[in-house]
């Protein structure tokens, strides 16, 4: 399976970068991943619903013919035992590609998560989007080493 964790806008720092980059390497011995980043729409005022639905059609382009996880702290929470599961479920279906998609700083529109296969929260609380490509790939490289039983998980 082809992972592609998707964000709405890059990373400005480049150590958040750096951390991302690291954690992807580590998951390329168990899977094929990329990080595929799209415009940050501009927002000017009272443009949100606009910016929102422009990132939304790019979006929904890239999730055609994909299994797609859209993180949303109003999503259902998964421990990390419970998302290495839910990740070999769907590598043992024969999905070909997921993707994981980050909403930009001012979220995600309502249409891509009626679009998404899962929509998952990382946690109630709300984090940069730069941040959430870290934490999701180091929980992606946290779930492969929990299917193959290496300590790093303890």
């Amino acid at each position: 399976m082809f992972i592609s964790i998707v964000s709405v806008g890059s990373p400005k720092d480049e150590h958040v970068q750096k951390l991302t980059d690291r954690y992807l390497e580590r998951i390329r011995k168990y899977s094929a991943i990329s990080l595929k980043t799209i415009r940050q729409e501009p927002l000017t005022s009272n443009s949100e619903i606009s910016a929102l639905r422009k990132e939304a059609k790019k979006l929904a382009e890239l999730m055609e013919g994909c299994y797609n996880i859209v993180l949303d702290k109003d999503g259902n929470t998964m421990s990390s035992e419970l998302f290495a599961n839910f990740l070999n479920k769907r590598i043992l279906s024969g999905i070909k590609i997921m993707n994981i998609i980050i909403g930009g700083p001012i979220g995600i529109d309502s249409s891509v998560k009626q679009r998404a296969d899962t929509v998952l929260s990382l946690s109630p609380m709300t984090f940069p989007h730069e941040l959430t490509m870290v934490i999701i790939a180091e929980q992606v490289y946290r779930a492969f080493s929990i299917m193959h039983g290496l300590p790093y998980h303890k």
